[in-house]
């Protein structure tokens, strides 16, 4: 077992700066040694928040590779379309890398990222924390002990709610495909896609067929006599659902880290003074969310065949009243339930000793509602366990059933990606296409 590991934050947005408290608040033999950013506010702020030298602080990644190796791994926590030319220097350098989801937005670039890693024998762990929960983790070790045979067909759905997809993928930065370089499936959903896969990794998608579009939150629907910002001029911004008076100035900081970046600060530094400012003037949240520049999906349904002839469906929907996720596993021998709003699973196999039940069956419940984690509360806990199980396998632990090494998460993404491609062409998109 190493004694301690050393790492270095490349890209030090709220996802990794959690990761890297979480990683020492686990273990004290890890430890930050260095940080990346261009933002010298956020530099400034990870250097005291880890205790690092300034040194050690650096505006671009090219400063610190001209150095060397200098750190065990790397955490990568840079936007979307970043990932694939920040890590893959590292890597050939011989850094390990816990690298946030998605990995990449073409399949050109994953593979290209697995010919380095296959080259260099890297430790790679992906961010797909839902893995790591132990609401989901319970469904997968009820496949593995066989409680429910062969995986016949799974379906998993997840509502976006309507805060969280007016803050993020309306009026936030992953709003505009273009822009942040991620379709809303790959950004939002590629958790539950890894997820189908991760359960039915026993085969491979084949082939995926996928429909959606944009269709209710458009300039075309916005309310009669909707102003374009929500508190300078809109007659609807006490009623409105998508009021950014609602939701940034009366939510009570409800996902705060993203709608007050624009103004150069933390969420928490800026006075409500500076709030109602920005949303008057320059900050994208106090734009009418009808009226804004996104383009990504506000549904979406995906339907994937595996090379065994089992088969699943994924359903995204934006602005859902009762947000979370869902999912449903039927097997050869029973069936796997999960809501997540409750934090109950259900597991039903065939009761041989109560056929007038022949229904029902016999019924195992896992309940994880009186844990304390939620889908909000860091993913049913799934962030904090990935992070220690990252920090085990640096340490020389072996990797746990949960473990998103990037050879266990390609086949996801792959999904992900013919879907998009699929709802483009408006046809079935083989695997091997790709």
């Amino acid at each position: 077992m190493k004694e301690q590991v050393t790492a270095i934050i490349v890209g030090c947005g709220h996802r990794a700066r959690d990761y890297a408290e979480a990683a020492i608040a686990y273990s004290n033999r890890f430890k930050i040694v260095g940080i990346v950013d261009p933002d010298e506010h956020i530099l400034e702020l990870n250097k005291v928040k880890f205790n690092v030298p300034d040194t050690m602080c650096f505006r671009h990644i090219n400063e610190v590779l001209k150095l060397g190796k200098i750190a065990d791994c790397v955490i990568n926590g840079t936007m979307d379309s970043l990932h694939i030319e920040t890590s893959i220097p590292f890597l050939e350098q011989g850094y390990d890398l816990l690298l946030e989801k998605p990995i990449t937005n073409n399949a050109q670039e994953l593979l290209k990222l697995k010919e380095v890693v296959d080259k260099y024998h890297n430790k790679v762990l992906v961010c797909h924390v839902l893995r790591y929960s132990e609401f989901y983790k319970a469904a997968k070790e009820a496949i593995l002990n066989g409680e429910i045979g062969e995986v016949v067909h799974i379906e998993t759905t997840e509502r976006v709610g309507v805060a969280h997809n007016c803050i993020s993928y309306i009026r936030g930065k992953w709003n505009n495909e273009q822009e942040c370089g991620s379709s809303m499936l790959l950004a939002k959903c590629c958790h539950d896609i890894d997820l189908i896969c991760w359960f039915n990794n026993a085969t491979k998608p084949k082939k995926v067929s996928s429909f959606g579009g944009r269709n209710f939150i458009i300039p075309e629907k916005a309310p009669k006599g909707a102003g374009t910002r929500c508190i300078v001029d809109c007659p609807l911004v006490d009623t409105c659902q998508y009021s950014a008076k609602m939701m940034c100035l009366e939510s009570n900081d409800y996902l705060g880290q993203y709608p007050w970046q624009c103004t150069g600060k933390e969420w928490y530094e800026v006075s409500n003074e500076e709030r109602i400012e920005s949303l008057k003037t320059y900050n994208p949240h106090g734009e009418c969310a009808y009226k804004t520049k996104a383009n990504v999906v506000d549904h979406q349904a995906v339907l994937i065949e595996f090379e065994n002839g089992s088969t699943a469906t994924h359903g995204m929907l934006c602005s859902a009243q009762r947000a979370g996720r869902s999912f449903y596993i039927l097997g050869t021998h029973g069936e796997i339930e999960g809501w997540g709003g409750d934090g109950k699973i259900y597991i039903r196999t065939f009761d041989d000793q109560n056929r007038d039940n022949i229904d029902k069956g016999k019924v195992r419940i896992v309940d994880f509602n009186n844990n304390d984690q939620s889908e909000s509360g860091g993913h049913f806990g799934g962030d904090e366990l990935l992070v220690h199980d990252f920090v085990d396998y640096m340490l020389g632990a072996k990797p746990s059933i949960s473990c998103t090494s990037l050879d266990d998460s390609i086949n996801g993404h792959l999904c992900v990606y013919a879907a998009d491609k699929s709802r483009l062409e408006d046809r079935n998109i083989y695997i091997k296409e790709l």
